[in-house]
């Protein structure tokens, strides 16, 4: 009998949190990372920093009083507000997170009152590394960095195209591809920079290496594109799933924007006259309002037709792209080949209804439990919530706008839209099968 992997105790950490929990461990260390970027950044450029870690680590919460006409908001709340999660809750879910011992809490005096703080731990920070992250393991160690490859991959292209990469200045070229190698992988040109003969050996002879540690770069197989493993045509059949849903989408939008205002036009109260008017004219008036009120009901009724038909065809191509995306996200887990049985989309009523079948997963969570979601309330069975849901705080203008209906096919594209984001390019297949 085989026995059950085990899963590590960082994603075990994540996966015990409510939905909730895992948005704020999620914006506190993305913050954590970009201060960590940025001073991995001033350290490559020789300004050095004494401060310690446990101190620069220490990210501002919210400040007491809170009255943020007086004090503003901090960037954790602006990061919290963009996923829903800015709400009167928080300081709870701050104090769940460091009972688990993924966060440490602390204050600091400020010229009004106090700032509240907040610093991952390691354990925090390795849980929401593993809950977050898009890597199926180790990265494969290489000569670039990831802004390194990129540049290094469009000067290979220019080259291919028989021309140079024509930036006036660029700081990646000048102090790491020319600087720090021997002899340089790229050179100044009249046009700008173009990539040296040692370029172009360490481009074809890393190019696997280079690919499989940073998958969304793009960067061209040397062989040419007959050698390239991902078909370009799989990302054109998608994109036109996605352009006629969006079209649908927008005429359906138009046409229920005219129907509204068909339907206020039919049940308009007639004007009131001027008393000193004669009744001929009062009658004109009337009859002019009696017209404009028919032709309201006969649009209203026309623009009812056109929204109900829009719907429903709207909703059929996104189901028809949720499918396509489906096999095209399959067949980059398995590494089979995405264009079988995809086809452009059609726009007939002689429509058999795809199924929408979820085959394998990526091993990747982050991936994995995000279309399993989706995937979930498009076929019309959404899991259920762990912990309160997203709530935004109100604001003047989101008071007044009226609520607006779901858009027609709103869940199927959903969740077309984000495996096509991962699948786009080949970039789920190079993450999974370098």
């Amino acid at each position: 009998m085989t026995a059950k992997a085990r899963t590590p105790v960082a994603l075990t950490a994540w996966t015990e949190l409510n939905d909730r929990q895992q948005g704020t461990l999620r914006a506190i260390y993305l913050l954590d990372q970009q201060k960590e970027a940025i001073r991995r950044r001033d350290a490559s450029l020789g300004k050095f920093d004494g401060t310690p870690a446990v101190e620069w680590r220490r990210i501002d919460f919210a400040h007491e009083p809170s009255d943020r006409r007086l004090v503003g908001i901090t960037t954790l709340q602006q990061q919290l507000e963009l996923f829903g999660w800015d709400n009167q809750g928080n300081g709870s879910t701050m104090a769940a997170l460091a009972s688990r011992g993924l966060i440490t809490r602390n204050t600091r005096g400020t010229a009004l009152g106090v700032m509240h703080t907040v610093a991952l731990t390691r354990a925090g920070r390795a849980a929401a590394r593993a809950g977050t992250s898009l890597t199926t393991g180790a990265k494969p160690k290489v000569g670039l960095s990831l802004r390194a490859w990129e540049v290094l991959a469009l000067l290979w292209t220019a080259d291919q195209r028989g021309k140079p990469l024509t930036w006036n200045y660029s700081t990646t070229i000048e102090h790491v591809l020319i600087e720090r190698h021997i002899p340089p992988l790229a050179e100044e040109c009249p046009d700008g920079y173009r990539i040296t003969e040692r370029g172009r050996d360490f481009y074809r002879n890393q190019h696997a290496a280079h690919t499989a540690a940073y998958p969304t770069v793009v960067a061209p197989h040397p062989d040419g594109v007959d050698a390239e493993p991902w078909p370009a045509r799989a990302d054109e059949l998608l994109h036109q799933h996605w352009r006629l849903y969006q079209a649908l989408v927008k005429a359906w939008a138009a046409a229920r924007e005219l129907h509204l205002t068909a339907e206020s036009e039919a049940t308009a109260e007639p004007p009131t006259p001027s008393a000193v008017l004669p009744a001929a004219v009062v009658e004109q008036t009337a009859a002019v309002h009696e017209l404009w009120q028919e032709t309201g009901r006969q649009r209203a009724k026309l623009a009812h037709a056109h929204v109900t038909d829009l719907a429903g065809r709207a909703e059929r191509a996104a189901r028809a792209y949720a499918a396509a995306a489906l096999g095209v996200y399959h067949a980059a887990i398995t590494k089979a080949d995405p264009l079988t049985g995809l086809q452009p989309p059609s726009d007939t009523d002689a429509w058999d209804e795809p199924p929408l079948t979820l085959r394998g997963e990526t091993g990747i969570h982050a991936i994995d439990a995000t279309v399993k979601k989706l995937h979930a309330t498009a076929v019309g069975a959404p899991l259920k919530r762990r912990g309160p849901a997203p709530k935004r705080r109100g604001t003047v203008l989101t008071r007044r706008r009226p609520e607006q209906p779901p858009r027609p096919g709103a869940a199927l594209a959903a969740l077309a839209d984000y495996l096509r984001e991962h699948t786009d390019g080949g970039t789920l297949l190079r993450r999974l099968h370098p």
